[in-house]
């Protein structure tokens, strides 16, 4: 079959931008009915000619694994592979609100089924992650269904490849270690891919103080001296700082060596703080790991609050409200590069979204392939080498799990 005619996304150059995303283009596709009421649709359905009616979303479990499979009333199937440690948390919400409410739909219609849901009676009430990390579940199932039986890759079906090979930043954590056992450790990271970006922690996580004393300050330029030549490098506060006076002064510190941007500064829930550090500093500031609303990503947007905004795939219910905020962030000329949970598939969720979104940034975060359970590249085989991964490609999101392995894991009912 040819390949799929590839649409280009809205914010294209020979469209206007703001006009995309206001819904002043007619794209011949009826309005999605998200609760800002500003998207077109990002599903493209030119490869999906006739009605894929959901016959039934189903949870699965084997292990620490969470496994959802999409069948069509045509008995095609798509699987995904939730968020491995807080599926459990919500499994209810999956089993009793999202899959009996996809059953019957289109899936074709898939846009309005993600706003659907969350609108329908009190729905709205659970937003957060518990609800959204089910979502994300579902929709990445669908598109696997989808893509399959259009014989297309999800990236195509959401606005079309736009690169190959994804550049990666290696993510690290060792808050309880001293300075120099850190950059030991995350110099073995960035050596393990050879990667040409990294992230580090500073700051305590939720709280002012270091694990160990003065750890920010000492870091940041010994990782600067070591590494700062080989690699872009990033630094991530996990809302450290109450104080924006504080986070001002760590910012002023990652800016004298060069970092390239400086995450969630402040508790992440503190918009107007958040703006004052961004105000005040030149590294441009990253956030939205922890956000779940379309409203406060689009009062960041709209009010310059950061300039790289990072929905996590799963928190945030998945790869189409993920494209949106994209969408918002490239109207005024910022990146959308996502956060990524560890674990599962998300490396592929990643790749889905930054082989398709034109703003996704220089580098995405990388936490390494999943070898929990047995599975294969679809397209292109999937390699993490010289810092970039392979795109996903193939049909669907782009990996087979293994049917013999998914026989043996348990229905959720």
């Amino acid at each position: 079959m040819e390949s799929i005619n590839r649409r280009s996304f809205l914010f294209s150059t020979s469209v206007p931008a703001t006009a995309a995303l206001f819904g002043t283009i007619r794209q011949g596709q009826s309005k999605s009915v998200d609760p800002i009421g500003t998207f077109k649709p990002i599903l493209q359905r030119d490869q999906l000619p006739d009605p894929v009616i959901i016959e039934s979303l189903a949870l699965h479990k084997r292990g620490g694994n969470w496994f959802i499979r999409a069948r069509s009333k045509d008995g095609a199937e798509g699987w995904s592979v939730g968020h491995p440690g807080k599926m459990e948390l919500s499994q209810q919400v999956f089993t009793k609100v999202i899959g009996p409410y996809m059953r019957g739909k289109d899936a074709r219609d898939l846009d309005q089924l993600v706003d659907g849901i969350f609108l329908r009676g009190s729905n709205y009430k659970m937003q957060g992650q518990l609800f959204w990390i089910q979502l994300a579940a579902a929709e990445f199932a669908i598109l696997d269904l989808l893509g399959k039986i259009a014989k297309t890759s999800a990236a195509d079906l959401l606005g079309g490849h736009r690169r190959k090979q994804i550049d990666l930043y290696i993510a690290n954590n060792h808050r309880n270690k001293d300075p120099k056992e850190s950059l030991i450790r995350i110099i073995k990271s960035v050596q393990s891919i050879n990667a040409k970006a990294l992230k580090i922690k500073v700051g305590g996580r939720m709280k002012v103080i270091d694990e160990i004393p003065n750890r920010t300050e000492r870091l940041i330029p010994m990782v600067a001296e070591a590494l700062g030549g080989k690699c872009t490098l990033y630094a991530d506060a996990n809302s450290s700082y109450v104080s924006v006076k504080k986070a001002i002064q760590v910012g002023k510190i990652l800016e004298a060596n060069q970092f390239a941007f400086y995450e969630e500064p402040v508790p992440f829930d503190y918009l107007e703080e958040t703006k004052r550090v961004a105000d005040a500093l030149k590294i441009p500031i990253a956030w939205g790991e922890q956000e779940s609303s379309q409203w406060r990503f689009k009062w960041m947007v709209e009010n310059s609050g950061v300039r790289i905004f990072q929905p996590d795939i799963f928190y945030y219910g998945g790869l189409i409200r993920s494209l949106r905020v994209a969408q918002m962030a490239a109207a005024k000329g910022f990146d959308c590069t996502p956060h990524i949970s560890g674990g599962g598939l998300g490396f592929i969720y990643m790749g889905i979204f930054a082989a398709c979104c034109p703003n996704s940034g220089p580098h995405q975060e990388y936490k390494g392939l999943s070898n929990d359970f047995p599975w294969e590249s679809t397209g292109d085989k999937i390699r993490v080498k010289a810092g970039s991964m392979t795109a996903p490609n193939g049909h669907g999101i782009g990996v087979n799990i293994d049917p013999d392995y998914l026989a043996k894991a348990d229905r959720i009912k």
